[in-house]
């Protein structure tokens, strides 16, 4: 009989009047519900934790957590956990009960300010270098040149913002072998950093909503859009149906129909296409691999575009959506 299981551990640190560090910690091992997003979309995962109507806190009674104390929680099944969040606290609710609003480490980059910096023939494992605070470790999907570029944004978030927005650019926070957060930025694809396992209909697949597409009936045109400082622009696009525009900086000509290509590559694939629902093991995380078995359909292995955790009295699920299919030759 599988139980589930979850520790939070929240911690606060600062330094005493006499000099000397000093360290609270909070650990929560009872919740109502634990709901963690997870998107290669978006800037930051988040976390959502809702304590017991009835939870009471040590000493006054009143809720002791603050914005900005760290978090770290652990999921699992039978005592047996696996880390799943590492990151801040945005917000505390002041009602009942208890809602722990938390953010990954991304809240610590939108808090670090930047310079207004130009930089002639950029890689963007300098500018990371540059801009990033100390202790925040990073990997790039190799070395990405970017030509010129201007930092314009205020905060460190906000020019890895400006970063995909202009050049096509993706930046994440992921764990590491370790459980370590470190921020991943890639261009075009990311690394398939991890095979998770094998879902299937008559296994652990709870249920689902995946629809199989052909790449043939997938219509959609691709516009690039490459962008140089000195205000010119230059375009090519490809294929037929929506046009979806994607904007880079200071690609040239044969560049930009490259990324183009690959764009087109990465939207059209025969495949699954969807969500399906599956139990918290194993551990899925966004951007991972997985060989997916859905009854009809031949099997093949699909890259996750996000997972969605659901964990409380209700049992532990994990919400899928893919991104593509991976390729015989990737």
């Amino acid at each position: 009989m599988l139980r589930v299981c979850c520790k939070i551990e929240i911690t606060r640190s600062w330094i005493q009047e006499s000099g000397a560090d000093a360290l609270t910690v909070w650990n929560i091992d009872r919740v109502a519900n634990v709901s963690i997003t997870g998107d290669s979309d978006t800037l930051a995962d988040t976390c959502r934790v809702e304590l017991p109507r009835n939870a009471k806190w040590i000493g006054s009674g009143n809720v002791p957590i603050r914005r900005g104390d760290d978090v770290v929680v652990w999921l699992g099944y039978n005592e047996k956990l696996d880390k799943r969040f590492v990151g801040k606290v945005r917000e505390v609710s002041a009602g009942t009960p208890t809602v722990i609003t938390c953010e990954d480490m991304m809240f610590v980059l939108r808090q670090k300010s930047i310079k207004k910096k130009l930089y002639r023939k950029c890689e963007v494992g300098a500018l990371l270098k540059d801009i990033l605070p100390a202790g925040i470790k990073y990997e790039t999907s190799g070395k990405i040149e970017i030509g010129d570029y201007r930092t314009t944004a205020t905060t460190v978030a906000g020019e890895l913002a400006l970063l995909y927005d202009n050049c096509h650019i993706k930046s994440f926070f992921e764990l590491n072998e370790k459980g370590a957060p470190v921020l991943y930025v890639y261009s075009i694809f990311a690394k398939e950093r991890n095979v998770s396992g094998t879902f299937a209909t008559s296994k652990n697949v709870i249920s689902h909503n995946l629809e199989y597409r052909r790449a043939d009936d997938v219509r959609i045109r691709v516009k690039g859009v490459s962008s140089f400082l000195n205000g010119k622009k230059i375009e090519y696009s490809e294929g037929d149906g929506d046009e979806r525009t994607i904007n880079y900086y200071n690609l040239n000509m044969a560049q930009l129909k490259v990324a183009v290509k690959n764009e087109l590559k990465r939207l059209k694939w025969d495949g699954l296409n969807g969500t399906f629902e599956t139990f918290g093991k194993p551990v899925v995380r966004k951007m991972d691999v997985l060989d997916l078995e859905i009854e009809g359909v031949t099997p093949a292995r699909y890259q996750v575009k996000a997972v969605n955790v659901d964990f409380g009295q209700n049992g532990y699920r994990q919400k899928i959506e893919l991104q593509r299919k991976v390729l015989n030759n990737e």
